[in-house]
């Protein structure tokens, strides 16, 4: 306010300057006033940085989830390898040609088909037992009493090796005999000429001239047939038994009246032994074994190569659910770090429409590049951006594991391997 002063002269006290808005060449924002684009850069800059910290910690789930698609990949590189070793060693082309040239071979054998048996293999073993078991009983019985031993001596129980032992030779005798006898019924019913017999013949080659013209045989056919051997230990066998039997026979003094029928007794043993012989030469097929053991090795190969392609098949399974679950997670990873930055876009131009401003969104504010490995600092400037880079190894890892490549292999494989079960036709190997 004004005031007169001792020299008569007004005086007027000061009053402040008005509020510039340029200083040094710069405007000057008034205390208290705040610029809605610094706002809105705030706004951004701290939402790239929610975005690229939402990608780092992201990045330990990333890493664990890599893991578990390399660990997956090569679990079924592994199952898809052991179908390849598998299809390379040809075991299937092996047996599938074993199972052709059986069939061909009795593909003209008629309504007496040479692979069909005529009493069951396990008939023979329940034969065979029950006759060791009588003779091995009965010649024990024959020596326990030829030496008059009793329970309470070691002879007793010795007097039991003579009854194995003629249990053995009895198998080995039926075993023998099966086999030349099959070879030569084989043999003669596959001939194609038969010549003149008359007894003059028949004695004439059972004691002298056995073979009268030479034979052949082709490599693939059964040995030829050698039956004296064999018919004379069945025989030997036979008559040992026979002679055991009329032994017991005739110490069998409380039998008075039945010793006009001592020959029955001695027959029904040698039945029994006789018996056995038959059996075994009846189910003695090497043909039909032959043809079980192809069909159980085409059967145990296609057990073993569902069990390979079911494997396989589980393992790319869970190679491609752990792949999808990685591209998820890296999906969901770089969208929350979008969705971070969107929604604070989307605010800010709520705000905008509320306060009915218009003009782009901007960000004037720039940060210094960061230095590389190796490179000096670079002072040029840069918008804030989210570090989608972080994502990278994550994207890599997915694009070297893609489970197609190995579908494809897996795919291959399997069908090389079906092929391989196929019939095999005359020239393939």
């Amino acid at each position: 306010m004004d005031e007169v002063a001792s020299n008569g002269r007004r005086w007027q006290a000061p009053t402040p300057c008005p509020a510039s808005t340029v200083l040094l060449g710069n405007p000057v924002v008034r205390a208290g006033e705040q610029r809605p684009e610094d706002l809105e850069a705030a706004a951004l800059l701290r939402a790239f940085g929610s975005g690229n910290a939402a990608l780092l910690a992201s990045q330990a789930a990333l890493d664990s989830t890599g893991d578990q698609v390399v660990e997956r990949y090569h679990a079924a590189q592994a199952a898809i390898d052991a179908i390849d070793r598998f299809v390379s060693r040809e075991r299937v082309v092996e047996a599938r040609r074993a199972e052709q040239t059986v069939t061909q071979s009795h593909a003209n054998d008629g309504a007496e088909n040479l692979r069909r048996r005529v009493l069951p293999k396990w008939a023979v073993w329940v034969v065979l037992a029950l006759a060791a078991v009588f003779d091995v009983a009965f010649v024990a019985n024959v020596v326990q009493r030829i030496f008059g031993a009793g329970p309470s001596e070691i002879v007793y129980y010795i007097a039991y090796l003579p009854g194995i032992g003629m249990a053995l030779c009895l198998l080995a005798a039926g075993q023998s005999l099966a086999e030349h006898l099959f070879r030569h019924r084989v043999r003669v019913t596959r001939a194609r000429r038969r010549g003149p017999l008359n007894p003059w013949l028949l004695l004439r080659r059972a004691l002298w001239h056995w073979r009268p013209e030479e034979q052949t045989r082709q490599e693939h056919d059964l040995p030829w047939p050698r039956l004296a051997g064999p018919v004379i230990l069945a025989v030997l066998t036979v008559s040992v038994l026979a002679a055991g039997a009329y032994v017991r026979s005739t110490q069998a003094k409380s039998f008075a009246a039945l010793v006009s029928f001592q020959p029955v007794f001695v027959g029904l043993l040698v039945l029994l032994s006789v018996s056995a012989i038959a059996v075994k030469v009846l189910s003695h097929n090497p043909y039909a074994d032959r043809a079980k053991e192809v069909a159980k090795d085409i059967t145990d190969l296609e057990e073993q190569a569902k069990e390979l392609t079911d494997a396989g098949r589980s393992e790319l399974v869970a190679h491609r659910k752990a792949w999808n679950n990685l591209k998820s997670a890296i999906a969901s990873a770089e969208g929350e770090a979008v969705r971070v930055v969107e929604e604070e876009c989307a605010r800010i131009l709520d705000d905008r429409g509320r306060r009915g401003a218009e003009g782009p969104i901007r960000l004037p504010l720039t940060v210094l590049r960061w230095p590389e490995d190796g490179t000096e600092p670079s002072a040029e400037p840069v918008l804030p951006a989210l570090r989608l880079d972080i994502l990278q190894h994550a994207r890599e890892v997915a694009a070297q594991h893609d489970p197609q490549s190995l579908q494809k292999a897996f795919d291959t494989l399997v069908a090389a391997l079906h092929q391989q079960f196929r019939p095999v036709t005359a020239g393939t190997r």
